[in-house]
């Protein structure tokens, strides 16, 4: 019998990136910038929309970490 191909992992060890954190606090800077300058209501729904994707990121990462603890 043949031996099998050793298997291959799909998922990082390690899937959480600070230069992702920083994206979104940056793009949540800029956003609060725009909605304070341009007086626009429509930026005001951008807000809590980019830091909910911050939550579910940082979420999503800490699960698989505690997930991939061996």
């Amino acid at each position: 019998m043949p031996k099998r191909d050793p298997f291959i992992e799909l998922e990082p060890r390690n899937p959480f990136s600070w230069k992702v954190v920083i994206a979104f606090v940056i793009a949540w800077l800029i956003a609060l910038v725009a909605m304070i300058e341009l007086k626009l209501a429509v930026l005001r729904l951008l807000l809590p929309l980019l830091a909910v994707l911050l939550v579910i990121y940082l979420a999503t990462c800490t699960i698989l970490i505690l997930k991939n603890r061996r």
